[in-house]
């Protein structure tokens, strides 16, 4: 394997500016603007000359115009009665007072759900019968709890505090680019993240990333043309943005041999009158 000092290499730079609109690709999945399709023809292609290949993002720009309250976290299984019922909450952005006044709007008027505001811990009790929460809730983190909860006394204090904070960070993921970052959150054990956005910004607000520490990835691949990019939570649920665009920076440092440059035509043509003149005088 032949070995090069990066001082001895050429190094090029292509930048990919791209977003989530549909002029910048194909996206998958509506105004969610979460899950697109790239297709770049001829964008990166290896040859002979290149030595390796550096992928960064060097900026990232991300709405924070999801719901607290999604697609992805909005039912409430209670069994009652060897009655299963499902409650799904409209998606939204709430606070626990909001929630409070939403929730006595879905669930029957025997239910009454209560707030300490001291440890911000919710109860749940019904008027006549014990009850259980059931695991297969998707609220569950936002009502504070993890699996199925089972009532006592007709009542349930939830064991964790209530949870309206906004989405803690955003993974933007490729199957193609990834190889450097691992997270054991994915409910799919997937591990095609390239880069993990923290959510610095408030609510509908935007989300901006620079690589400042100059992070970079190895690109392994012998050519990129068509890729998809996917905006997730840890779990790896698409993030609905509900309507609004992200946009961000591919970038590919790319070092390839430095190679001698030939001499010019005039120069070879000296060159070879004066190989052939010292023959001729060698020889005399």
């Amino acid at each position: 394997m032949e070995l090069f000092k990066q001082s001895e290499l050429i190094v090029d730079t292509k930048q990919f500016h791209l977003s989530t609109t549909s002029s910048s690709g194909e996206v998958l999945n509506g105004d969610a603007k979460s899950y697109i399709r790239y297709n770049i023809p001829d964008g990166l292609v290896k040859d002979e000359s290149i030595v390796y290949i550096h992928f960064s993002i060097p900026y990232a720009v991300i709405p924070n115009s999801n719901y607290i309250i999604n697609s992805t976290n909005n039912t409430l299984v209670i069994l009652r009665n060897s009655i299963t019922s499902t409650y799904t909450f409209p998606e939204g952005n709430y606070n626990a007072n909001l929630f409070i006044n939403r929730f006595n709007t879905i669930v029957p008027n025997t239910f009454t759900l209560t707030l300490d505001q001291t440890n911000n811990v919710f109860s749940l009790s019904h008027a006549t019968d014990n009850f259980s929460v059931l695991g297969t809730s998707t609220i569950d983190y936002i009502l504070g709890f993890s699996g199925t909860v089972n009532s006592v006394s007709l009542n349930i204090t939830f064991p964790r505090s209530c949870n309206f904070l906004p989405l803690p960070r955003v993974n933007i993921r490729c199957s193609k680019l990834a190889n450097s970052i691992m997270t054991n959150s994915s409910s799919t054990g997937t591990s095609d993240i390239i880069l993990s956005v923290p959510n610095n910004a408030k609510l509908n607000g935007q989300i901006i990333y620079n690589n400042t520490s100059n992070m970079k990835t190895l690109f392994k691949l012998d050519n990129l043309n068509t890729f998809d990019v996917r905006l997730t939570d840890d779990l790896d649920n698409l993030i609905d943005f509900n309507g609004l665009s992200s946009f961000f920076v591919f970038q590919f440092d790319i070092y390839r041999r430095s190679y001698e440059k030939p001499l010019a035509f005039q120069n070879l043509a000296n060159l070879a009158n004066n190989s052939n003149y010292n023959y001729f005088f060698n020889n005399q």
